[in-house]
């Protein structure tokens, strides 16, 4: 669940630079200059924002609620610094005032070099937001964001002092914004990789239905992560550059690491069918807050196909004596496709405090309210909910689920979008 203080942070954040930018405007600026700068730097801000999101650092998970709830906000805000990028590029007078010296306030290089980030910025958004394009492609091209950066800072730093003064109140603030954002982006781009990456080799790679199970074995310290987390996987070799998230499947205790992959483009139909034992990998993270131990007592978890994953580490983990009452809502197509439902059951009856509800789509059972009304021994409110599976299913059962009455807040689900 996204948590508020990240986005009051940055609220707070755009409030107070524009109070700062009315408040102590110059005297020489006219509404229509004080107003489209103001769209300029809040624009700025929003763009600093997001590369600050995407150096994926811990204390930005607590405050978000998650790394997939930080790269939900990094999109929104990605675009809504282009909107308003646009309305200051449409607004802001490209002449100067009468009587103005342009050799103290020259348009050159500023002028040039926002109109390069804008149209750089437009280009780059339409990339990140279009689906179409392949992950190994969408990757490296989003890249573009950085230069667009660069423009938008050059852009700033030259822009002449009778449109934007650097050294006033709001234009500290910005100019702290740019020192930030540049370290962000040089660490995102060349360090976090390196500080993050956990070494690995390929011990094992089954192949389940319709999904690969593949098990890392350590070759340093192993990965310290929580159930329920996930983490990036970057195989070596030629063919395997970018690095794909997976949840992570093993208990923490287990000297392995385990994902279990369901088989839905090119990237992991090549791992079925080209992995092989032996190789090297890079795992980075681990990432995300899908944390059931702070919840209630009585919990729900509810795995749609391959959804199963952050709960199958979790039972996995779990030990006997948990004082809390767990249903674990498990919905496949059929019951070939259910996979590790043999070892759920098991473990389900050694823990004893965990009561597996399988539904089978060709038998005419769905993870549906009305289904759950009928088979949980309490009142819906009563319970924390904890999901993962398609889209379509978790936003369907969010909305009824709230029609029943159950607080926003005892619903969890993890975000499993990064592009």
């Amino acid at each position: 669940m996204l948590k508020r203080q990240g986005v009051l942070a940055i609220a707070g954040l755009i409030a107070i630079f524009s109070v700062l930018h009315v408040v102590f405007a110059p005297d020489t600026h006219d509404p229509r200059a004080t107003g489209t700068t103001l769209l300029g730097g809040i624009a700025f801000l929003l763009m600093t924002c997001s590369i600050v999101l995407s150096t994926r650092a811990p204390v930005l998970e607590d405050w978000f609620g998650g790394l997939d709830r930080m790269y939900q906000t990094h999109r929104v805000i990605g675009v809504l610094a282009a909107l308003f990028a646009l309305v200051h590029f449409f607004g802001v007078p490209k002449e100067l005032p009468a009587g103005i010296d342009p050799a103290q306030n020259p348009l050159v290089p500023s002028a040039p070099l926002g109109m390069l980030g804008l149209i750089f910025l437009v280009i780059g958004l339409f990339i990140a937001l279009n689906r179409k394009i392949r992950y190994s492609l969408w990757r490296p091209t989003h890249k573009i964001m950085a230069l667009v950066y660069i423009l938008i800072v050059g852009h700033f730093f030259t822009a002449p002092q009778v449109f934007v003064v650097q050294f006033s109140p709001s234009g500290f603030l910005l100019l702290a914004a740019a020192g930030l954002g540049i370290v962000s982006l040089v660490y995102s781009i060349f360090g976090m990789n390196k500080r993050t990456a956990v070494p690995y080799t390929i011990e094992a790679v089954n192949t389940l239905e319709r999904a690969t199970e593949v098990v890392l074995k350590p070759t340093g310290p192993h990965l310290d992560f929580k159930p329920g987390q996930f983490a990036f996987v970057e195989i070596a070799g030629k063919g395997w550059s970018e690095p794909h998230p997976f949840t992570i499947s093993s208990a923490p205790s287990d000297g392995h690491l385990k994902f279990t992959m369901k088989v839905l483009g090119d990237w992991t139909r090549k791992v079925r069918e080209e992995l092989q034992p032996g190789g090297h990998v890079n795992v980075r993270g681990p990432y995300g807050r899908f944390d059931a131990t702070g919840a209630g007592d009585k919990q729900i978890w509810l795995a749609g196909g391959i959804g199963l994953t952050p709960f199958l580490s979790k039972i996995r983990a779990m030990q006997p004596g948990d004082k809390r009452q767990i249903h674990l809502v498990y919905a496949a197509r059929e019951a070939q496709d259910a996979i590790f439902l043999d070892e759920l059951k098991e473990r389900a009856a050694q823990l004893g405090n965990v009561t597996l509800v399988p539904l089978f789509s060709d038998e005419g059972n769905f993870a549906r309210v009305e289904m759950m009304k009928q088979k949980l021994p309490n009142p819906l409110k009563s319970y924390d909910y904890f999901m993962c599976g398609p889209k379509p299913m978790i936003e369907g059962l969010m909305k009824d689920l709230k029609a029943e009455g159950v607080p926003r807040r005892k619903i969890h689900t993890e975000a499993f979008e990064f592009r």
